[in-house]
């Protein structure tokens, strides 16, 4: 694997959270009491000097409501691809030789970007599962992030904002991913446990649990599930808090166990 595409790995892992708190100044919050499913999309191509990204994005991008938030989320991956690739290129450019074709052409690094976004109106928050396909010089790496952001206060929803004790509800969650897939012995799920452990990322945040959501080939082969839905019972002892699971009150959001039918067309 080249340093170009170990470098988009580890940053994209490392640097998601750093936009936690800068997403648009102004989206309505939704009035119906549901969950919205979009399955229908539009395509867009966004090329820079460098880099061309090709963006498939849900029909709800072009609702008023969503459409800065969208257009959040593509500037950001366009921006953050097209930086990467250059300090690529900086970094592997002979400045003593100032004839070298890369000063003047260079080939063009490719990401192809799915949406699948899902709003659930009673709660006030949408989460956002984006599929990130990169290739440059024949080298290829697929990305799955997994965001859920507040449409009231325009702030990203954390994993410490869900728990009295986000610490214990972080290690129940790590030890139940690993048993889940540890059958498998693919070593990435190490990593993947201790990350969890500290820094819980790329979940479905759901009225009765949460879903964490593994790019395919990473924990366990591709041809299964890399989902783990975990139930708001399974981290009582972390004290969820009633504001984000609304199943601990004995409410129901317009269907019975609706986080079950919350499945990221991406993925399956």
């Amino acid at each position: 694997m080249s340093l170009f595409v170990k470098s988009l790995l580890l940053t994209l892992l490392l640097t998601s959270s750093a936009f936690a708190n800068t997403l648009p100044a102004k989206m309505d919050k939704p009035e119906s009491k549901d969950i919205i499913f979009d399955t229908s999309t539009y395509d867009e191509v966004v090329e820079m000097t460098y880099t061309q990204s090709t963006f498939h994005l849900p029909a709800l991008c072009k609702n008023e409501a969503y459409s800065r938030t969208c257009g959040f989320f593509k500037n950001f991956y366009v921006s953050k691809f097209e930086h990467d690739y250059i300090g690529y290129i900086t970094d592997n450019l002979n400045f003593e030789d100032e004839n070298s074709d890369l000063f003047i052409q260079r080939d063009i690094a490719y990401q192809d970007v799915s949406f699948d976004f899902r709003v659930i109106k009673e709660l006030g928050f949408m989460c956002a599962v984006v599929l990130v396909k990169q290739e440059f010089l024949d080298q290829k790496a697929t990305l799955t992030d997994v965001f859920n952001f507040n449409l009231e206060t325009k702030k990203f929803v954390h994993f410490e904002d869900l728990f009295e004790d986000p610490t214990l509800a972080a290690m129940t969650c790590s030890n139940l991913v690993y048993n889940k897939f540890k059958e498998y012995g693919y070593k990435n799920l190490y990593v993947i446990k201790a990350q969890i452990e500290v820094d819980p990322r790329n979940y479905v945040l759901l009225p009765d649990g949460i879903e964490f959501i593994f790019t395919k080939g990473t924990v366990a082969p591709n041809d299964v599930n890399s989902r783990l839905f975990i139930s708001v019972d399974d981290l009582i002892a972390a004290k969820p808090k009633k504001e984000w699971f609304p199943s601990m009150k004995g409410e129901i959001l317009g269907r019975k166990h609706v986080s079950h039918g919350i499945k990221s067309k991406l993925l399956n």
